[in-house]
């Protein structure tokens, strides 16, 4: 049997009729509906998934040893929008709720002027996370938990008795010592992106002309 006879006959019956350029734009389009369908729900899908496997701080279990409720944090899931200086204002509130020791003693409140002291707070930054880290999540141990306590706290304690704090700023409000405040990243990266925000503005807004 040769190729001719194989060959398919332009009058075959069974032959499919060719799309027109309409049908074949309506196939492509639908197509392109669902594949947009299928987008969404892998985000939908890959974003639950962030959520499952991200920080141990969003672990819902809270370690056995933990006494009382951790302070809000811009590591929660309520407050993701906030910059980790949102961490540290509730560390300070919880740490003044909790290691305040006997008078006479370096286990003082920290001042509420701390964010005028640079030195406290990189300090204070370290500290809260580190607690974080040893108390919350599926990596927290009681070990660590423990090394925090007699280790970490401490050691900033002495340190702000001592070295970045001065007396004052404990009960008569602050007073300038040591390296003098300056801004975060945090706030600066926000009057950034108000000024940026503030020269699109104007540049959008019509001018009036002073012709008549």
């Amino acid at each position: 049997m040769s190729d001719d006879d194989i060959a398919e006959r332009p009058d075959d019956q069974d032959r499919p009729e060719p799309r027109s350029l309409d049908e074949l734009n309506e196939a492509v389009a639908g197509l392109e509906t669902v594949t947009t369908a299928l987008g969404r729900q892998i985000e939908q899908v890959a974003e639950k998934l962030g959520e499952l496997i991200d920080e141990p701080d969003n672990d819902p279990r809270l370690a056995r040893w933990l006494t009382f409720l951790p302070p809000e944090a811009a590591e929660d899931k309520a407050h993701r929008k906030e910059t980790p200086l949102f961490t540290l204002a509730h560390f300070v509130q919880y740490y003044n709720e909790t290691y305040v020791g006997n008078p006479g003693t370096r286990s003082v409140a920290i001042p509420d002027c701390w964010l005028d002291h640079p030195g406290l707070v990189a300090e204070i930054a370290t500290l809260a996370y580190t607690w974080r880290e040893a108390h919350l999540g599926k990596r927290a141990t009681v070990r660590d938990a423990q090394y925090w306590h007699d280790h970490w706290r401490p050691g900033f304690a002495e340190r702000m008795a001592t070295e970045w704090v001065h007396q004052r700023c404990r009960s008569d409000g602050h007073k300038t010592a040591g390296a003098p405040a300056r801004p975060d990243r945090f706030t600066l990266d926000h009057r950034e992106r108000q000024e940026r925000a503030a020269a699109q503005s104007s540049d959008t807004e019509p001018h009036s002309g002073s012709g008549r």
